[in-house]
């Protein structure tokens, strides 16, 4: 499934390192992963710490290590959850990780910048589940996608409200990061084309 709002997701960062996957048995490759560092997109400084996303999808081109690029992110199975002040917004170390090495599950603040999808169900069921579509804004020119499923005897118990609204700060937590597209300042995005 396409995520809605691919064409509005961005994130600027420096391409640090390509990681070939470990062989298989049969003499393929597992699948690659990626060492990024989070820029401004004004200056082209660092904003944070380094990234370690696995390319699921196989959009990245190992020959453009070293390089600016742009690219577009999704998170996946995540848990979310309002904000408690004070309100932030970037890609934090979890607890389960250093600060020193590149993040791989980092905790993520941000504010709801769209809601692409909202659906609550309640019937039939002991609990309630929820999917939902979201863009969100890291910085004035930083955004990513989330795309999740989460189950709870009640929904805004778990999140901290009844329904998130753009505007809303929120805490990600637990995501697998997708790669949905990458693109230098002279190429055109490659995208996945199942998401």
């Amino acid at each position: 499934m396409r995520f809605k709002a691919l064409d509005r997701l961005y994130l600027r960062c420096r391409y640090d390192q390509f990681i070939p996957g470990a062989l298989h048995e049969d003499g393929r490759r597992y699948l690659p992963q990626i060492v990024v560092t989070p820029l401004d997109a004004g200056t082209d400084t660092a904003v944070g710490t380094r990234l370690w996303l696995v390319d699921r999808h196989h959009r990245v081109d190992p020959t453009l290590v070293g390089q600016i690029i742009n690219v577009r992110l999704l998170c996946a199975l995540s848990s979310i959850r309002m904000q408690v002040p004070p309100l932030r917004a970037g890609f934090i170390t979890s607890p389960s990780e250093t600060a020193t090495t590149p993040l791989s599950e980092p905790v993520i603040y941000g504010q709801v910048a769209d809601v692409l999808t909202w659906e609550v169900q309640r019937e039939h069921l002991p609990f309630e589940t929820l999917y939902t579509e979201l863009v969100i804004r890291l910085s004035e020119r930083a955004t990513i996608g989330l795309r999740t499923t989460l189950s709870a005897p009640r929904i805004a118990d778990l999140i901290g409200c009844t329904e998130l609204l753009a505007g809303h700060w929120i805490e990600i937590q637990r995501s697998r990061i997708d790669i949905l597209a990458l693109e230098t300042d002279c190429t055109e995005p490659v995208q996945s084309t199942g998401l």
